[in-house]
């Protein structure tokens, strides 16, 4: 019965020991998605397509930017934002890459609200969105990119 007391005292101190260590040296265990090139090449593939569909906007006359002559590629880019989101939402460990793609389709959305509403678009606005993008998919990249890294560590 004392054995018993004394074991039960060790493993309770034991683990305390080890609890206390963790909080007071900041251990923390995180898990991240493991590295995924086509996840990379899509977000290029979409970064691309965004980045092209505000180029014309911009070559086209800012009084001939109709909502209707661009609604075909928002939805074709609504779509692949959807596929990449989907894609990442299936991923283990994968919250913050699904955050950002969904801050993008929720700014895409926007965008696609507001040339609708007002059939047109300023150079200014979308000068602004076609940087704002360009940020965001330059995160999801690097993001991406940095898993490959972590990836490569885990391997060896």
């Amino acid at each position: 019965m004392i054995n018993l007391l004394i074991k039960r005292a060790r493993i309770t101190f034991v683990s305390l020991f080890l609890i206390a260590f963790g909080v007071t040296t900041g251990c923390a265990l995180r898990y991240v998605a493991d590295y995924d090139a086509v996840v990379l090449e899509e977000i290029i593939c979409i970064s691309k397509k965004v980045d092209m569909f505000y180029g014309e906007v911009l070559e086209t006359p800012a009084d001939k930017r109709w909502y209707e002559d661009f609604k075909g590629r928002y939805i074709e880019i609504e779509v692949d934002f959807r596929a990449l989101l989907m894609r990442n939402k299936i991923r283990a460990f994968n919250e913050e890459t699904t955050k950002q793609i969904n801050i993008a389709l929720e700014l895409w959305l926007d965008d696609k609200a507001k040339h609708k509403e007002k059939n047109t678009v300023g150079d200014f606005i979308a000068e602004r969105h076609r940087k704002q993008f360009a940020r965001v998919f330059t995160a999801m990249a690097k993001g991406e990119k940095a898993k490959e890294t972590r990836s490569g560590e885990a391997e060896n």
